[in-house]
C-alpha cells in the first residue's frame, strides 16, 4: 500500500489490484480523454502479461485514478534499458481532475515504484505530444524528456523518464 497525505485534505493511496473487481472500470465510463487506455482495456493486456502490474489511486477510500507499471521485455518499444520501468494507462478520472490528485500521485510514485521494484532505476512513460498538460504534469514531477520520440497509438509519442537513482529534483 502506498499512503501519503495530499492537498484539500484528501489522502492518497494506491492499492495494487492485481485480481479487480469487474465492476472496477465502469467507474471510468465517463472518462473522455483519448490519449490513454480505460482501465478495462488495460487490465486486459494486465491479465495476458504477469510483467504489467495495475494500481488504483485512492481519494479518501474512492477509486479516482489508475496506472500500469510494465517491467520486462515487451517494454522494448519505449526504451531498452532493462533496469526501467514503463509507466502505463496513467490517468485520473474525469470527475476528480483538477483536485492534485494526479501530481500528489506522482509525487508518491517513484518511492512506491523503487519499494516495488527495488532492481529498477528509472520510471519511462510515453505521452502525446498533443498533451500538453500531461506533459507539464510529469515535468513538474521530475520527469525529464529524452529527446526521443516514438509513433503511438493514438500518434507520436514523447518519451520523459524519472531517475529513481538520483531523486525528485527541480519539481514544483
Amino acid at each position: 500500500m502506498l499512503n501519503g497525505k495530499g492537498n484539500r485534505d484528501h489522502n492518497f493511496n494506491a492499492l495494487y489490484t492485481g485480481t479487480p473487481s469487474p465492476a472496477f472500470p465502469v467507474l471510468f465510463t465517463e472518462y473522455t480523454n483519448s490519449f490513454s487506455a480505460l482501465p478495462e482495456e488495460s487490465l486486459k493486456y494486465c491479465r495476458e502479461d504477469c510483467d504489467r502490474h495495475p494500481f488504483v489511486i485512492l481519494a479518501d477510500g474512492i477509486p479516482v485514478g489508475f496506472f500500469v507499471l510494465h517491467i520486462g521485455e515487451n517494454t522494448d518499444p519505449f526504451t531498452s534499458d532493462k533496469k526501467a520501468i514503463l509507466l502505463r494507462g496513467f490517468l485520473v478520472d474525469q470527475k476528480h481532475q483538477g483536485k492534485g490528485i494526479g501530481k500528489k500521485a506522482l509525487q508518491i510514485l517513484p518511492e512506491f515504484a523503487k519499494g516495488i521494484f527495488p532492481n529498477k532505476d528509472s520510471i519511462i512513460l510515453a505521452v502525446d505530444v498533443m498533451n500538453v498538460n500531461a506533459k507539464t504534469l510529469y515535468a513538474k514531477s521530475g520527469f525529464q524528456d529524452t529527446g526521443i520520440q516514438k509513433e503511438g497509438r493514438s500518434g507520436l509519442m514523447e518519451i520523459m523518464e524519472y531517475r529513481l537513482d538520483m531523486g525528485n529534483k527541480d519539481i514544483e
